[in-house]
């Protein structure tokens, strides 16, 4: 049995969606020991019962009382890594990392504002990508009648609209005609426009982590198979030298800082990167089971400093699927989101 000392301490917020749900799998994956405090703003979300410690955290549209509230969970608590599980915390928690780290020693694991300022925008990407010398998908501004009909001269149809911020496939539209694209020019909600990469089969997820030295921890890469909102269901994780390569290139251009993951298709050209998330992503838990564990890489590296080995994947498929969690209603569980101070919520065991 490990001792106290052994053990890491880590706080991941937004157990309530897929993301925080997966680094909790995460967590529990890892060969070195690790104690769980989850956050979110719902009482109810499922992921406060599956840690060691859940609390309800004020929305950090409030930053200065979601701020607060984890500088105190952080001191009470002894959080050494603090690992953001929602967009919208990770730019917050980024923004505020070295003020985090001086005031409470927690180490949040994000890339920096201006890595995330360009990944997080879907034209600033594709203009990174193009200046940077990769393979990028050509694109239009959605508000530019004559980009978009250049970009139809080179590319034609089919294209596939994205508003310029956004998660999860939300608003993401495929343009067959002339007369798809006369909402979309009408619709007020900047959009980028792109041409639509070829073949459907030939989609890949890589996850390329970069340690504090800025070497990369390898890459794991798996192939795309069916997708719900963005999410994949399914999925195998196989080899791809050409594929993992031109992600790790991305990666290293952007000057991600601990986890980045970079979706392509392998085209006619080669493969061509049409998404890059510097964070944690859905598939963290689906990685470490294959033996790409990013949270056991962020405690050798970030609290223990010792040397991280490169990892020993192994091949296989994932396949996900619907399940429940049962919770009897009980007096001492208190559901208080919108309170000024996080209330501690009582664990089922």
């Amino acid at each position: 049995m490990s001792s106290r000392q052994d053990t890491t301490t880590v706080l991941i917020t937004g157990v309530g969606d897929t993301v925080g749900q997966a680094l909790i799998k995460t967590a529990r994956q890892s060969a070195l020991p690790c104690r769980v405090l989850g956050t979110d703003r719902d009482a109810f979300s499922v992921g406060l019962h599956w840690v060691d410690a859940g609390f309800i955290l004020p929305h950090c549209s409030h930053p200065d009382a979601y701020l607060a509230e984890i500088r105190r969970i952080c001191v009470d608590e002894g959080a050494q890594l603090i690992l953001p599980g929602s967009e919208v915390e990770l730019e917050l928690l980024s923004r505020n990392a070295d003020a985090l780290l001086a005031e409470t020693g927690a180490i949040v694991v994000a890339s920096k504002p201006d890595v995330l300022r360009v990944a997080m925008d879907k034209w600033e990407t594709c203009r990174f990508l193009e200046r940077s010398g990769l393979n990028f998908p050509r694109f239009a501004r959605g508000d530019s009648p004559e980009e978009i009909r250049q970009l139809v001269a080179v590319a034609g149809f089919p294209l596939i609209a994205k508003p310029m911020r956004g998660t999860g496939a939300r608003g993401v539209v495929k343009i067959k005609t002339w007369s798809d694209l006369d909402p979309l020019i009408a619709g007020g909600v900047p959009m980028v426009v792109q041409e639509y990469l070829q073949p459907d089969d030939e989609e890949y997820s890589v996850e390329v982590y970069t340690l504090r030295g800025g070497r990369q921890a390898g890459a794991i890469c798996y192939r795309r198979g069916q997708l719900i909102a963005g999410d994949t269901y399914r999925a195998q994780v196989m080899q791809h030298e050409a594929v993992q390569m031109e992600a790790r290139s991305v990666a290293a251009a952007l000057g991600s800082s601990g986890p980045c993951n970079v979706q392509l298709r392998v085209t006619e050209r080669g493969p061509v990167t049409f998404e890059i998330n510097p964070r944690f992503s859905g598939g963290v838990s689906m990685r470490a089971h294959f033996g790409y564990n990013e949270i056991e890489m962020a405690i050798r590296d970030l609290v223990r400093g010792e040397p991280v080995p490169p990892p020993k994947v192994t091949s296989g498929r994932a396949l996900r699927y619907w399940e429940e969690a049962y919770v009897d209603d009980a007096p001492e569980t208190k559901a208080v989101p919108d309170a000024p101070r996080a209330e501690a919520i009582a664990m089922v065991p």
